[in-house]
C-alpha cells in the first residue's frame, strides 16, 4: 500500500529536491530520506498525502541547503546547477508542475536565496501553495512569509551590469535559435554573432577545476562574441555537434569519440542571447550519457549548420 500510494508521487518529489539543491544526486538522497519516512507513518492519520510528502521533501532539503552551500563555497571557479535530467519521460499537461523551473537561468537564480526564500519561493511559484501553507514548512507566520516571497523575488533580479544573476525575464532558447548561434560560429564572424546577442549578455562556465573554463562569468557582447569565435577555431578536429531538448531546453552537446566535453544552453530575451550556460565539468557532462542517444547531429562547419 506505501508503494501504490508514494510511487506516484516520486517524480514530483524529485523534480522538487532538485529545484531545491541542483543536484540529482541530492535531491534523489532527500527523496528516499522521504521514503524512508513515509514508510514509518500510519497513513491512516494523513488526509493529504501529497500535501504530507511535498512538506517532508522540503523539510529535508532545507537541512541540506546549508551544507550544500559550504560545498560550493569551495567548488573551484564558477558554479553551475547540473543540467536536469527527468526521471521518466514527461507525461501529460497535468504533469507541468514536473517540467517547469528546471532550466539553468531560473536554477542560478534561487542560488541568490536564503534557504528559506528558495524553499518558499519554489512552493509558491512553481507548486502554487498559498502562503499559510507555506509558512508552517519554513515554520514562519503567513505574514512572514510574504514578506520572505517578496526578498525573494528582489533578490533574483539584476542589480548592476556586473552581477552574474541570469536575466530574469530570459527564456530558453530553441533549436532554431541554437542553430543561428551555430552557423555564426562556423562562419567565424563576430558581426553576425554580436547581432544575435544582448547588450547585458552573460556567460556562466563551469569546469569544476576539472576542465579549461572561463574564471569567471563574461560581460558584454563584445566580450562574449570573440571568447566563442576564439574557442570555435580552436576546437578538437574529431569533434563532433548535437542538439537535444530537455524539457524545452535545447543544448548543443559537444562531443570527442562519444564523450561529451562541453554542454551549451542558453536563454534569450527580446530576440536576442542574454544568457550563455557553458558546463565543462565532466563530472556533470556525464549526466548526458543518459539521452545522447536522442541527439541530432549537426555539421558545425555547415554555412547552414542544424538544416
Amino acid at each position: 500500500m506505501s508503494d501504490t500510494i508514494f510511487e506516484p508521487h516520486r517524480a514530483r518529489l524529485t523534480a522538487l529536491a532538485y529545484r531545491m539543491l541542483g543536484s540529482h544526486a541530492d535531491a534523489e538522497d532527500a527523496v528516499q530520506d522521504v521514503w524512508l519516512r513515509w514508510r514509518k507513518q500510519d497513513h491512516a492519520e494523513i488526509k493529504d498525502a501529497t500535501g504530507w510528502l511535498v512538506r517532508v521533501c522540503s523539510n529535508i532539503c532545507l537541512d541540506v541547503l546549508k551544507s550544500a552551500r559550504r560545498q560550493r563555497e569551495n567548488y573551484v571557479g564558477n558554479w553551475l546547477p547540473e543540467p536536469w535530467m527527468p526521471p521518466e519521460p514527461p507525461k501529460a499537461e497535468t504533469n507541468l508542475i514536473e517540467q517547469e523551473g528546471l532550466g539553468q537561468a531560473y536554477l542560478l537564480m534561487l542560488e541568490r536565496l536564503a534557504p528559506v526564500e528558495r524553499v518558499a519561493l519554489v512552493l509558491y511559484e512553481v507548486f502554487d501553495w498559498a502562503h499559510d501553507d507555506i509558512a508552517p514548512v519554513i515554520e514562519r507566520t503567513p505574514n512572514n512569509t510574504r514578506q520572505i516571497l517578496f526578498r525573494a523575488r528582489r533578490k533574483m533580479k539584476r542589480e548592476n551590469d556586473r552581477d552574474a544573476t541570469p536575466e530574469i525575464t530570459g527564456q530558453p532558447c530553441d533549436q532554431t535559435r541554437m542553430q543561428a548561434f551555430v552557423t555564426a560560429l562556423s562562419l567565424g564572424d563576430v558581426g553576425q554573432l554580436l547581432t544575435q546577442l544582448a547588450p547585458d549578455v552573460i556567460l556562466h562556465s563551469d569546469g569544476g577545476g576539472k576542465a579549461l573554463a572561463t574564471a569567471n562569468p563574461l560581460y558584454g557582447p563584445d566580450h562574449v562574441a570573440r571568447f566563442f569565435v576564439g574557442v570555435w577555431r580552436k576546437r578538437n578536429p574529431r569533434e563532433r555537434a548535437f542538439y537535444v531538448v530537455l524539457d524545452g531546453e535545447c543544448w548543443l552537446l559537444m562531443m570527442v569519440d562519444g564523450v561529451v566535453e562541453t554542454a551549451l544552453c542558453a536563454t534569450e530575451k527580446d530576440g536576442r542571447i542574454v544568457d550563455l550556460f557553458v558546463h565543462r565539468n565532466p563530472d556533470k557532462l556525464a549526466l548526458f550519457e543518459a539521452v545522447v542517444g536522442n541527439a541530432v547531429e549537426i555539421d558545425p562547419d555547415s554555412k547552414k549548420a542544424g538544416q
